[in-house]
């Protein structure tokens, strides 16, 4: 049981942005004739995150998903702002992957847009697993509701399974008796796991945050 359950969380978790690009055909460590060093190198300190937000503009669909990594690298809070752009793009992948990295950055000004995607008809079922990823990374109690409401008319397993997990990450107090109801109307019993799961989330002491050290920005991605 518990290897299908954790295998539902994968399934929608992040691809590294070297691995991306290496799905492109693309050198992940090339910077450039101009510059030597990592191209997350200057995503770090912002100053090339307006020269990234406007290749979301290019025609090239790689340009976008490159674009869209390098802006996902960067601390600035501009680049959340070109994120939030890149949601609407016209490839899937490029709105998933930006998606992904609002997630990360727990970006809590997203989440009534992808509150709001969520609900939109005609979404992949695998782009509304992302979004429900990218809210509970988020952890925005605000979104604890709607999640809820949209569990009740989801009948894909794996989308409502994914959504558990969600509620469980955010850790909305409130929400407790609503995913006991859940739990008592589900059959499947890797939905039940989920539920539990969640619960025990919300109800435990939330862990001191770990800060991890200073890493120099030209080390190798391991």
């Amino acid at each position: 049981m518990r290897v299908s359950v954790v295998a539902l969380v994968v399934a929608v978790s992040m691809t590294g942005p070297s691995v991306a690009r290496a799905q492109l055909g693309l050198n992940p460590y090339h910077a450039g004739p101009q510059d030597s060093r990592s191209p997350y190198a200057k995503a770090l300190d912002g100053t090339d995150v307006d020269q990234w937000g406007r290749r979301l503009d290019s025609t090239n669909v790689k340009d976008r998903l490159l674009a869209v990594e390098d802006l996902g690298q960067s601390d600035s809070p501009r680049a959340v702002t070109y994120l939030l752009k890149a949601m609407g793009d016209k490839d899937l992948r490029v709105q998933a992957r930006a998606i992904d990295y609002l997630g990360s950055h727990r970006a809590s000004d997203a989440t009534p847009l992808l509150v709001q995607k969520l609900y939109l008809k005609g979404i992949p079922t695998g782009l509304r697993q992302h979004v429900l990823t990218a809210l509970g990374r988020i952890g925005d109690p605000s979104a604890s509701r709607p999640i809820l409401d949209y569990l009740s008319q989801e009948g894909n397993k794996d989308v409502r399974g994914t959504g558990i997990y969600a509620l469980g990450e955010i850790g909305d107090v409130t929400v407790q008796e609503d995913l006991r109801k859940i739990a008592d109307r589900e059959s499947d019993a890797r939905l039940k796991t989920l539920v539990d799961e969640a619960l025990t989330k919300i109800t435990r002491p939330p862990k001191q945050q770990y800060i991890p050290p200073p890493v120099a920005v030209d080390a190798p991605v391991p």
